[in-house]
């Protein structure tokens, strides 16, 4: 059977990408989830997104406080005590036991009636009840499944696109016959624990009739509400620029053909402790400042007053482009959280800053949140994403000593230009040379060059 749904935006742009466009209109949609996975979250943020688009707004709360919820909107940036002042927002205080004394057989005619005026007040097609667990407690026993499947039809009949949240916790019987009767959308939120760093994960278990990524999505929860993105994807649907930038380092442009490397390229630096790598990010980051790209640093081992003081040291000063704003700098540790996080974040800031040239130095400090084949996914992912929106991505990866023409992290592959830094030890002398492992799209050398780092950056031998 084919259904054919409309969609209504979740109010969260990663998961709407993930659902082909939001939630089915006209339709409960079940969420659960444990404590604390978010579920009043995507609540508010399905509120939110129709407030932003001009619409009333229904909530049913069976668990807080309408003034917390309130506070929570207000909280994350969603103007919710101006809704509510507008009177484009109606919060509905259902919960069991604080307003309302039940006499004699509980059913949900009431909430129904309180829900009927409150749209009607409000013009609202858009509803969300956080949470049935309370209800549940009220209706118990055999009748819980005639009443609850009586709601969602109702809802059904008067064409709401309606955001139920329950908890996982609520029993695996109950959690059964929802997914199988009650609703069209069955999506899943979850929390896991690896190595004491937690990460969020959604999963959509079903949408009846409408294609929807089936894989689990990390996401976060902070100051700005739900940040999703389906990195997942590995689709490879990047464009083909053929346009050029200079690495700033002559000698290495002499490497790559002449011309620079390929906008939109993955760029992967790799050496051992020592060897130049940060330095030879920064030149090329320069350039790209230079030639008018926006772009960002994210350090996960120094500071950036750090970064500034030793680029200075080697002619490379960034601050023209700090205080006119095209270069952001960040710093985090790796072990912050997860590896999920980290990139979830990454991403944003190449969204919201518009960022066409990133630096991650270095990538291998993530190598320890994950397995290899765990770190590789999630970076085949990231690099995709990046790559799908055009974006220089430059990433130094810190090599052991022995180690030879291989990415101890497994992602030579992923890069489209790998320089190699490496230290020759000579009864004299140690010297570093560059190798131009591989360069796609273009004619490139593969020779080893010498080269000097000084006062005024990277010099490389016979340019």
């Amino acid at each position: 059977m084919t259904f054919n749904y409309a969609k209504m935006s979740s109010g969260i742009r990663g998961l709407d990408a993930i659902l082909e466009g939001g939630y089915p209109s006209g339709t409960p949609v079940l969420l659960t989830g444990g404590p604390g996975t978010g579920k009043t979250v995507f609540g508010l943020s399905f509120i939110h997104g129709g407030l932003a688009a001009g619409e009333g707004v229904v909530m049913v709360t069976c668990d807080e406080r309408p003034g917390r919820l309130v506070d929570y909107m207000d909280g994350l940036g969603m103007a919710g005590s101006r809704a509510l002042d507008e009177g484009r927002l109606r919060i509905l205080d259902m919960r069991p036991g604080f307003e309302d004394e039940v006499v004699g057989v509980y059913d949900l005619d009431v909430i129904r009636l309180r829900i009927e005026g409150a749209l009607a007040a409000t013009g609202a097609t858009r509803l969300v009840i956080d949470s049935l667990d309370n209800l549940q407690l009220a209706l118990g026993g055999d009748r819980l499944r005639t009443e609850i499947l009586a709601l969602f039809e109702w809802l059904r009949d008067a064409g709401l696109t309606t955001l139920v949240t329950l908890s996982a916790t609520a029993g695996a019987g109950v959690m059964h016959r929802f997914e199988e009767y009650a609703s069209d959308c069955v999506i899943q939120l979850s929390q896991q624990l690896n190595e004491r760093l937690m990460t969020r994960y959604l999963w959509v278990v079903k949408m009846r009739g409408a294609a929807h990524g089936t894989n689990e999505y990390p996401f976060l929860l902070d100051a700005g509400g739900v940040s999703i993105l389906p990195v997942t994807g590995t689709a490879l649907m990047a464009a083909a620029p053929t346009t050029r930038t200079a690495t700033g380092v002559a000698g290495l442009d002499a490497m790559l053909g002449g011309a620079g490397y390929l906008d939109g390229s993955t760029i992967m630096v790799s050496g051992a402790a020592g060897t130049g790598k940060s330095i030879m990010a920064a030149s090329l980051l320069h350039a790209a400042l230079e030639a008018g790209r926006r772009a960002a640093y994210i350090s996960l081992e120094e500071s950036p007053e750090e970064i500034r003081r030793n680029l200075r040291a080697v002619g490379i000063d960034l601050a023209p482009f700090l205080e006119s704003r095209v270069l952001e700098m960040h710093s985090v540790r790796s072990v912050e959280m997860g590896l999920e996080s980290h990139l979830i974040r990454i991403s944003e800031r190449v969204d919201e800053a518009a960022v066409q040239f990133m630096v991650i130095d270095p990538i291998s400090a993530l190598a320890d949140l994950g397995s290899p084949l765990q770190v590789k996914m999630m970076l085949v992912r990231f690099t995709n994403r990046l790559k799908a929106r055009g974006v220089t991505l430059l990433l130094t990866e810190l090599l052991p000593d022995d180690a030879r023409n291989t990415s101890t992290m497994n992602i030579s592959s992923l890069s489209d230009v790998w320089i190699r830094l490496r230290q020759v030890e000579s009864e004299a002398e140690v010297r570093r040379v560059i190798q131009l492992v591989k360069a796609r799209g273009g004619a490139s050398s593969g020779g080893l060059r010498g080269f000097t780092i000084g006062a005024s950056g990277i010099q490389v031998e016979g340019s």
